[in-house]
């Protein structure tokens, strides 16, 4: 026998609610338990009837989406008035809007990029979120974030479109507010995660975010924020609100530029010559080579990357003439003394790279 909700709607049997539901401007969440699966799961009935219809076209791709730092969709089922309900994996405890982020900038730092993350994987998907904000995302159990309510969710392409404004104020990208139908891309995604990174540093949004639509955010809004960013980094999460959805990065980018600077000095490298083994790392950060009267080479760690500081003579990285500033490859051969020479005359260095991860 179906159970119903207390937003009246009918669930199948294997689903039983559990506690008190929630409600939005979009729709209503109902918490149950998977009676085939033990477990439990949240269940977001979309209101409207036409966007149900268009989510069940697109539900294919967010079954198909894996994620470390997306909650996962398992199902659709069916509510009243032909619209849909999609069955998300369930986040116990608070959201990041009721979060403390950030306690340091290496937090701050793990939090965005893990938000960074999830929104890179989402649109490797080709689906366009549409509601990224604080409220939408969770630490789970193990402390990772993970991005929930897939409910306003386009698949990418000519169907993308929107008219009369739909999302959250202060999250919104401008180009959601026209009066008219309007096509939107993933950057509307990209501007919310930028509204996001803003609030999770300081707890509040400017005054001009929240207008509808918003004014451009303040140049220098993210260098200014005390937490220590580098400078590449805020001017590029400053990219992220820019007013033309063209000027706003890839999240893969933004992604990996955040990485770069939670990694910094974690790299390390080891050389090899004539049996000798260097390590260069952030307490040895220059490392020479040299193989007398033939050639020689210096390399430094700027705890970004390793670069060539110094060369003279006969030096070959891969085979390639070497010039000072090239970075050096994860894995290579450096040979002193060129290949007009005997093999005793030359020597061969072998440089690799440990490649360190971020770690949660």
């Amino acid at each position: 026998m179906a159970r119903s909700t207390k937003a009246r709607f009918v669930l199948p049997t294997r689903y039983k609610p559990e506690g008190a539901g929630s409600s939005g401007g979009f729709g209503h969440v109902t918490f149950c338990r998977d009676l085939h699966l033990d477990r439990l799961v949240a269940i977001k009935f979309i209101q409207d009837p036409a966007e149900s219809r268009r989510l069940k076209d697109e539900f294919q791709a967010l079954l198909t989406l894996r994620s470390k730092h997306v909650v996962q969709v398992y199902d659709l089922v069916p509510g009243p008035e032909d619209t849909v309900g999609i069955v998300e994996e369930f986040i116990p405890g608070k959201d990041l809007f009721e979060s403390d982020i950030p306690s340091s900038l290496n937090e701050y730092l793990r939090a965005i990029w893990q938000i960074a993350s999830g929104i890179a994987d989402i649109h490797e998907a080709k689906i366009i979120h549409r509601d990224i904000k604080p409220n939408n995302m969770k630490f789970d159990g193990e402390g990772i974030i993970k991005i929930f309510d897939f409910g306003l969710a386009r698949a990418e392409g000519a169907e993308a479109v929107t008219k009369n404004f739909v999302g959250t104020r202060g999250f919104a990208a401008p180009e959601l507010y026209g009066t008219n139908t309007v096509p939107f891309s993933r950057a509307v995604d990209t501007y919310a995660f930028g509204a996001t990174a803003l609030y999770l540093a300081t707890r509040n949004l400017p005054k001009n975010i929240l207008q509808q639509p918003p004014s451009a955010l303040a140049d220098g809004t993210f260098r200014g924020l005390n937490l220590g960013l580098r400078s590449s980094l805020a001017d590029l999460l400053q990219a992220t609100m820019e007013h033309d959805p063209a000027q706003r990065p890839l999240m893969s980018t933004i992604r990996d530029k955040i990485a770069r600077q939670l990694l910094r000095g974690k790299h390390q490298a080891l050389t090899v010559l004539n049996g000798k083994a260097s390590y260069l790392n952030a307490r040895n950060r220059v490392v020479k080579l040299e193989l007398p009267s033939v050639g020689k080479i210096e390399i430094s760690y700027d705890m970004y990357r390793f670069k060539v500081t110094a060369v003279s003579g006969e030096v070959a990285i891969n085979n390639k003439p070497v010039v000072v500033g090239q970075e050096i490859p994860g894995s290579c051969v450096v040979a002193l003394g060129g290949g007009h020479r005997q093999w005793f005359q030359r020597a061969y260095v072998t440089f690799d790279v440990s490649h360190p991860e971020v770690v949660l």
